[in-house]
């Protein structure tokens, strides 16, 4: 028995009306000038991400030595070996530590700042300028500086801590303890004018007529702060605080300059333990997968920003 087809749709007077014939309007020569322009762009972003990514997530399912061409398809062997190694949960642990760390103190004092700066008082702006001044300066110069300044023999913070008699350990660097505080703060000197920079700007932006009307209604400057500032500041600090951790967990230059991953892979992070698995042990196999695991781990983490940054863009629209 036949399907019964669907009926045409019928006019109040009966006629059988047809379906719109929907044409595609050719692309003009203005669009096609543009998408020309853009093949440059694309071929080398494809090329400066795409495909690095995909040989190192090729790599990770292989074993090659630094100096050898040939490959040998190993299959999961590379991240089991990662796992399993004795160092890989004290890096994790030391990576999260490093990464939360310099992201709380940054903000902390970026915010404090900020708040500040955002004041009518003398000389506002040249301070501001200096505010950008460690941020300014590479992390080389900045990791080696403070080294120096700690330094035993010429170092002026190491004299004043003996001179004064303080309870924390001349060179922070090579003390057990103090370490990964050291290489912490010296993160965070270098890093947080960032932080000051969009929080000033975002601070810019809010009303100054919400801040009079709620004074008038006699709100308290804390009570101004928790549902004025605080509210417009929450979608930015999100987006601040994604990019700040993805740049903390990757980052190797202030560790590596000042510790090398010491005293007795105290201040060890996954970056350093990717650099002594490719230069220490000359296996790029495995620095690759624990590159993947690193990938994997910023991803999630990114999602997670990202789903609590929708959630403050619905709860404050």
């Amino acid at each position: 028995m036949r399907a019964a087809l669907p009926a045409e749709p019928v006019s109040a007077r009966g006629r059988t009306l047809r379906k719109p014939v929907v044409r595609k309007r050719p692309m003009s020569r203005d669009r096609k000038v543009g998408l020309l322009l853009l093949m440059p762009l694309a071929v080398l972003i494809l090329g400066l991400t795409v495909y690095p990514i995909t040989q190192v997530i090729q790599l990770a399912f292989q074993q090659q030595g630094l100096f050898s061409r040939e490959a040998t398809f190993v299959g999961f062997q590379n991240f089991q070996a990662v796992f399993a190694h004795e160092g890989f949960e004290r890096s994790l642990r030391n990576t999260f530590v490093f990464t939360f760390g310099s992201l709380s103190l940054q903000m902390l004092i970026g915010l404090s700042i900020a708040l500040l700066l955002n004041r009518e008082f003398p000389l506002r702006a040249p301070i501001r300028g200096v505010m950008l001044f460690s941020y300014l300066v590479p992390y080389v110069v900045a990791a080696l500086t403070w080294k120096f300044m700690f330094s035993d023999a010429t170092g002026i913070l190491n004299w004043w801590i003996r001179a004064l008699d303080l309870p924390i350990p001349a060179s922070p660097f090579g003390s057990l303890d103090f370490a990964m505080f050291g290489v912490i703060m010296v993160n965070v000197w270098k890093n947080f004018p960032f932080m000051v920079i969009v929080f000033l700007a975002q601070l810019q932006t809010i009303d100054r007529q919400l801040y009079e009307a709620a004074a008038v209604d006699g709100a308290t400057a804390w009570q101004r702060f928790r549902h004025i500032t605080l509210p417009a500041l929450i979608p930015i600090m999100l987006v601040v605080g994604m990019l700040r951790t993805i740049w903390n967990f990757n980052n190797f230059e202030v560790v590596y300059l000042l510790t090398q991953g010491g005293p007795i892979g105290r201040t060890e992070t996954l970056p350093l333990f990717i650099y002594r698995f490719v230069f220490g042990e000359f296996s790029l196999g495995r620095g690759a997968a624990l590159a993947v695991i690193v990938f994997f781990i910023l991803l999630a983490m990114s999602l997670i920003y990202w789903r609590l940054y929708e959630k403050m863009q619905e709860r404050f629209r």
